[in-house]
């Protein structure tokens, strides 16, 4: 066996390669082990994609709006109807399964039946370094650039922390198009709203996109691209209650 590189994903050259006094247990051990590593990482996932130089994936840019109505991914994943666009702007653990090799074919292969859908909303969080915050928006873009390629019609959606996200917010993403960002959260305090504020000139900046769909409460907002605002229903519902 020496010289001879093993592949993660194969479990029979695991098998082959267990001597007569290595136990079950400790196989099925060092074999869970390794599922757990790539349910983070990945490689499975992202060795084919489309990379920028700094190793975010690709996403294309899409022109238009969502002309249909928005449905999130948990009720995209039971029910039956199709004629909607799939957003992400729910807590992260209600997608974060798209992430786990048990589930994502199985999640991509439902989501390329709708009409588009925008790319995952994972948080980035003001305690988080920049690592974590890097990893959790090429997630985002590792599911966009998949979804692509099953010829899903993709919009981005774009978040940020700090003014430290600045640096690479939106690596991976071209210019023009269209792209998404949320308030959700924003309105809370006046900081937050600023920092919404700097970091939506400095997405248009960078990104110069042709329309920019804002999901969550309406703020004063100054943009050059055209704002096409969505309500959040199930806050809007709360707020009746």
């Amino acid at each position: 066996m020496e010289g001879k590189q093993l592949s993660l994903f194969n479990k029979a050259e695991w098998i082959n390669m267990i001597s007569p006094e290595f136990s079950r247990q400790k196989y099925r051990a060092e074999w869970n082990l390794r599922k757990s590593r790539l349910g983070v990482i990945r490689v499975d996932l992202t060795n084919d994609l489309e990379m920028t130089e700094d190793g975010f994936p690709v996403i294309k840019p899409y022109f238009g709006y969502p002309e249909y109505p928005l449905i999130d991914f948990k009720e995209a994943l039971s029910t039956k109807e199709y004629d909607y666009w799939v957003q992400w702007f729910i807590d992260d653990v209600c997608f974060e399964q798209i992430w786990n090799p048990r589930y994502t074919d199985r999640d991509l292969d439902i989501l390329s039946r709708f009409r588009g859908a925008f790319t995952p909303d994972f948080t980035l969080w003001p305690n988080m370094s920049p690592i974590q915050e890097q990893f959790n928006l090429f997630r985002s873009r590792t599911i966009g650039q998949k979804l692509q390629s099953l010829d899903v019609p993709v919009i981005p959606t774009i978040g940020w922390s700090t003014r430290r996200s600045f640096d690479y917010f939106v690596s991976g993403l071209s210019e023009g198009g269209t792209v998404a960002i949320s308030t959700n959260g924003v309105m809370k305090s006046f900081v937050s709203q600023r920092l919404f504020r700097e970091g939506t000139f400095e997405m248009e900046r960078k990104l110069r996109p042709e329309i920019i769909v804002i999901y969550g409460a309406k703020m004063e907002l100054k943009t050059k691209a055209r704002q096409i605002w969505i309500p959040n229903k199930r806050i809007e519902r709360l707020r009746m209650i």
